[in-house]
């Protein structure tokens, strides 16, 4: 009896999942990784048909790499314009879809499925990479004969990120490998090489990193947005029946606010480890520090900081990519930073098209040499119990996803200034949801 997705318990789906990522992440070969890529996640849904598409830019088209469940004479010079079927579709608004039935769907009312399909039902996510697509991976006709679900839909969403990643890895890798052998030939350009190798090394590496990320951030989701969403659910019935001067309202507020942060925290990395982000709605700059500070009062209490505040009050809400997130971010690295009676100074200001953000502290510092290494991910100069080394890789990310800018500047036991600048005018794709 061949066992479903749902017959695993979210542990053994999880170890499954972990082992995807773990023998993917070794390939060094684009053909095997595309190929044990879909024959691996094929198995985890129990389906008997699967293919790969890879994304052609110059021409603007899909072309079949690798294919599972499908007839030769189907396979030879397969290719889908952006927009054709359930493939084009998925690359073109460069969103996961499930389809229940196709027949029924008024998505693909003109689209007429082969008769080798043994089932009107599909997944299809797109490969990409900070929005630039790779492919697109489809999946179909469940050994069971059942139709595909949403909770299935968003795991091939976190695989389909996986495979983009590796990919590029590869991509990246083989570049390496002929920049290695035409050093070999090209002795007078020997030095240009050699400095673009060992870019690509650097590169190759923090890709591997980003892998790691997201394979933590899938499991992290998986196991912890739907207990929380439950908690959610249940808090906000609770307030629903206590009356507003009900003292243990303002406590249900609270834990309302802390788990509303958790999930962010969470949504955060996930998006961290795909290289997107999604605007929800506007937050003001000013207010989200206030409510980091209140939040870390008990740690700034404890090392008698002083917290100087100097804000910009003219400054408009900006889109929610995850300000709160930076700014929580950079003021825990300021107050570990900082020895007892020290002082962390921020100041905004609206500098017109841009909005800058400005955390000082008088802390340790670093060398200029250890500034080019904390943006890594897992890079940390803290105790292990203090943090993992994600904290900045974060922030960069999300400050990436704002087209904004970043600087650091640093001198060792006189203290760091980190300086975010962020669009007042993000783009519009950047709004979508």
């Amino acid at each position: 009896m061949t066992r479903t997705l749902e017959d695993f318990s979210h542990s053994i789906l999880f170890q499954k999942i972990s082992d995807i990522c773990a023998s993917v992440n070794i390939v060094k070969n684009a053909r095997e990784l595309l190929e044990l890529s879909l024959k691996q996640t094929m198995d985890l849904f129990g389906a008997k048909r699967g293919s790969i598409f890879i994304f052609n830019e110059n021409k603007k088209e899909l072309i079949l790499k690798i294919a599972h469940g499908m007839e030769i004479n189907e396979q030879k010079q397969m290719v889908k314009r952006l927009g054709e079927g359930v493939v084009g579709k998925v690359a073109q608004i460069k969103k996961p879809i499930v389809v229940y039935d196709i027949a029924d769907d008024s998505r693909f009312n003109n689209f007429k499925p082969r008769r080798s399909y043994h089932t009107p039902s599909f997944i299809c996510g797109p490969l990409l990479i900070k929005d630039k697509l790779i492919g697109v991976i489809n999946i179909a006709d469940k050994n069971s004969g059942h139709r595909f679900n949403n909770e299935e839909l968003q795991l091939l969403d976190f695989l389909s990120s996986q495979i983009a990643l590796n990919y590029r890895r590869i991509q990246l890798y083989q570049k390496f490998k002929n920049l290695v052998k035409e050093s070999k030939y090209l002795k007078t350009k020997l030095g240009k090489s050699s400095a673009e190798a060992d870019d690509l090394k650097k590169k190759i590496v923090v890709q591997e990193k980003f892998a790691s990320i997201g394979k933590l951030a899938g499991g992290i989701a998986h196991e912890f947005n739907n207990p929380l969403d439950g908690v959610i659910r249940y808090t906000n019935l609770s307030l629903e029946h206590i009356k507003d001067d009900d003292v243990v309202r303002g406590y249900l507020l609270e834990i309302k606010y802390g788990l509303n942060r958790m999930a962010n925290i969470v949504r955060s990395l996930l998006a961290c480890s795909r290289n997107s982000r999604l605007a929800i709605e506007e937050i003001e700059i000013n207010r989200s520090i206030e409510q980091v500070i209140l939040n870390l009062k008990s740690e700034i209490a404890y090392k008698k900081l002083i917290i100087e505040k100097d804000f910009d009050h003219t400054i408009p809400p900006i889109m929610d990519l995850g300000m709160e997130l930076i700014v929580s971010n950079l003021f825990r690295n300021a107050i570990d930073a900082v020895d007892k009676g020290g002082k962390v100074t921020v100041v905004t200001r609206n500098l017109h098209n841009y909005v800058s953000l400005k955390i000082i502290d008088s802390g340790c510092g670093f060398s200029r040499e250890l500034a080019q290494k904390i943006l890594e991910p897992f890079y940390t100069t803290k105790d292990i119990d203090k943090g993992c080394g994600l904290g900045l890789t974060i922030v960069n990310e999300i400050v990436k996803s704002y087209d904004g800018k970043m600087t650091i500047e640093s001198v060792p036991k006189k203290g760091s200034t980190f300086t975010i600048f962020i669009p007042l005018k993000i783009k519009d794709e950047k709004r979508i949801i």
